[in-house]
């Protein structure tokens, strides 16, 4: 399973795929964003015991009492949502996936992809990893470790970065998309941590412009990682 990173080539693939659907999965990110806020606050509105003591959390000596008293509650709520927002945030590659071979994307690709047969292998891959990573941090922090947890965390979302566009591209199952994504990192790992940082930065920078910049540069993460993995598919399916 070895390959060779053409940059040229895949430079020109991203630009490509920028172009097609930056707009339209920026727009979706957004939405995303705001349909994950209301479920958290819904979330943390049913950890009190009544409407009056949510609003008193504007009061920091509240707060903390919170984290203390509800600290397996809050992470449990923590854990749900981030595995929601990762699962809808990965209809993004059905988005790109249909902008690539039509004349028009829109949002519906993304909602008729998360719910899917592949978008379902997508959310057992999502709750798996999620699972595992917060039960490392849990346990290490417990222990003292946070940091170490932190870094375990990484360690497997960067091992599993191919595992979604290989169910959503490769129609690959659950099993075999883990399998063929650490084989993948692990044949230039030096290559993808560089390229994949240098990624996250530039899609964080949008933030910093707001508005155009938003919807522009955070779609960048998946754009990079489905034309990656099509740059390397063509050369070992």
């Amino acid at each position: 399973m070895n390959y060779e990173i053409d940059q040229q080539k895949l430079s020109e693939q991203i630009i490509l795929t920028a172009r097609k659907t930056a707009v339209v999965s920026g727009l979706y990110i957004l939405l995303v964003f705001i349909i994950v806020f209301v479920l958290y606050a819904i979330g943390l509105f049913l950890l009190f015991d009544s409407p009056k003591e949510f609003f008193r959390l504007s009061n920091p000596v509240l707060v903390e009492e919170l984290l203390v008293s509800k600290a397996t509650e809050i992470m449990l709520l923590n854990m749900g949502v981030s595995m929601l927002m990762h699962y809808f945030l990965s209809g993004i590659y059905g988005i790109i996936k249909k902008g690539l071979v039509l004349p028009y994307s829109d949002i519906s690709n993304a909602f008729k992809s998360i719910f899917s047969k592949q978008g379902l292998k997508v959310l057992n891959v999502i709750v798996l990893v999620q699972m595992v990573s917060t039960g490392f941090s849990y346990l290490l922090d417990l222990a003292g470790f946070s940091l170490v947890g932190f870094g375990i965390s990484l360690l497997l979302q960067f091992l599993t970065y191919f595992a979604i566009p290989a169910i959503y591209i490769a129609n690959s199952g659950v099993r075999k998309s883990i399998q063929k994504s650490i084989s993948l990192v692990n044949q230039k790992p030096g290559f993808l941590i560089f390229f994949i940082s240098v990624t996250y930065f530039l899609s964080l920078i949008g933030i910093l412009f707001l508005g155009i910049g938003i919807i522009l540069t955070l779609p960048l993460n998946y754009i990079v990682a489905y034309s990656l993995y099509i740059h390397i598919s063509e050369q070992i399916d």
